[in-house]
């Protein structure tokens, strides 16, 4: 086999695993969604436990792709590609760690309607980023810039008015016991916009797979918002 045709199927492979490492944290957001709409205990009990599986996977990736880069003398975006992958893979595994957050909170706190609302509408945001992302790293000259950073606007937009209105309801809170739940609550979105943001770092590392060039899109964000505000 030339040499050629094993750097092909070394980069084949990265985007391969890196892709299985995507769609592992699309599922478990998927049965976080559910269990968190239906009150499955024992759905969100799997997430939780589901979790060691994508670190696992994030680590068995880490090796693999360093191994390549040593084995393999790739240059120029073959490069570019392992090294972003490592992490990228990093930012995934964050990313699935809100998943089990929020079912771990689930079970705990067996939350209402509205509180679930509250939680879904910036669910919702993050898992439409993910999407974009796993498009993305199928095809990482897709260039999908402006959809990434409207939708983490949107995401930070909606942390701001959630923050606010459940500041009101701690305020009003009746004792301790609610005043706590509450707080967790806005825990849990904040991890989703943390989510928000490393979904933002990976954007960054895939425009720098593509390009050669890194660009710094919180920058971009926080002068939209400046300009908004005029």
């Amino acid at each position: 086999m030339s040499y050629n045709k094993i750097l092909d199927n070394d980069i084949k492979s990265i985007k391969r695993e890196l892709i299985k490492l995507v769609e592992v944290t699309k599922s478990q957001y998927a049965n976080t969604f559910e269990s968190l709409k239906e009150q499955n205990l024992v759905l969100a009990k799997e997430v939780v436990d589901g979790d060691i599986k994508i670190n696992d996977l994030q680590n068995s990736f880490t090796k693999m792709a360093l191994w390549k880069i040593a084995k393999q003398q790739m240059v120029a975006g073959d490069l570019r590609l392992a090294v972003g992958g490592v992490l990228i893979s990093r930012e995934i595994e964050r990313i699935a760690d809100v998943a089990k957050h929020i079912c771990a909170f689930t079970i705990k706190y067996n939350p209402e309607p509205i509180e679930i609302e509250y939680i879904s509408k910036m669910f919702d945001l993050v898992n439409k980023m993910l999407n974009i992302i796993s498009i993305l790293i199928e095809n990482y000259d897709n260039d999908q810039h402006k959809k990434v950073l409207k939708t983490e606007e949107q995401l930070s937009i909606e942390f701001s008015n959630l923050s606010n209105i459940l500041a009101i309801r701690n305020f009003e809170a009746k004792n301790q016991v609610e005043s706590k739940k509450i707080i967790t609550i806005v825990r849990q979105l904040k991890n989703l916009e943390r989510a928000g943001e490393c979904l933002i770092n990976i954007e960054e590392t895939l425009q720098f797979i593509r390009t050669g060039k890194f660009e710094e899109l919180q920058e971009t964000i926080i002068n939209n918002h400046d300009t908004d505000k005029k």
